[in-house]
């Protein structure tokens, strides 16, 4: 079965053909922009404002700049001081053990041994001695002081006995 068609597009040529084209199509024509040579309202003053906004632009980044930069310092100037915290701790954790290895009693032996010449006791260089103070007694006298003296012992031994 063979078809036939009449309008087939592939072998149109009369769709290749200008002449015949611009006859069919009439576009319609575009309306023509009118330019006159009065500056327009928008453009007059634009050179300033465009300087001024550059100005401000230009100042904004100066400032970012500089609050960047004292950021940067206080943070350098934080890990110079965290940095010499930490050999502070450092030495402090070293002296720290080489007071611990003084005070320790074999340490404080030899050093008294060595440095200052000094040797340990010897049972025979020790000399105990006795005193008998069971048969001692110590008595003082009272002196007779009057009637203001009597009152003023008397206070005497009450602040005593209180604390005082």
């Amino acid at each position: 079965m063979s078809y036939h068609n009449e309008t087939n597009l592939a072998y149109d040529l009369s769709l290749f053909d200008r002449s015949n084209r611009q006859n069919r199509e009439k576009r319609p024509e575009k309306p023509k922009i009118n330019i006159t040579d009065t500056p327009s309202v928008s453009k007059t003053g634009s050179k300033l404002k465009l300087g001024l906004a550059a100005i401000v632009v230009f100042g904004a980044l100066c400032a970012v700049n500089y609050s960047n930069t004292r950021v940067d310092d206080v943070s350098t100037l934080v890990e110079d001081q965290q940095t010499k915290l930490q050999n502070a701790m450092d030495d402090n954790a070293l002296l720290q053990n080489k007071l611990d290895t003084m005070v320790n009693t074999s340490y404080i032996e030899k050093y008294a041994e060595e440095t200052l010449g000094m040797t340990k006791v010897s049972p025979s260089q020790k000399k105990y001695i006795s005193i008998n103070t069971e048969n001692l007694v110590n008595v003082e006298q009272e002196e007779e002081l009057g009637f203001i003296g009597s009152i003023k012992s008397w206070w005497d031994g009450v602040l005593e006995y209180i604390g005082f």
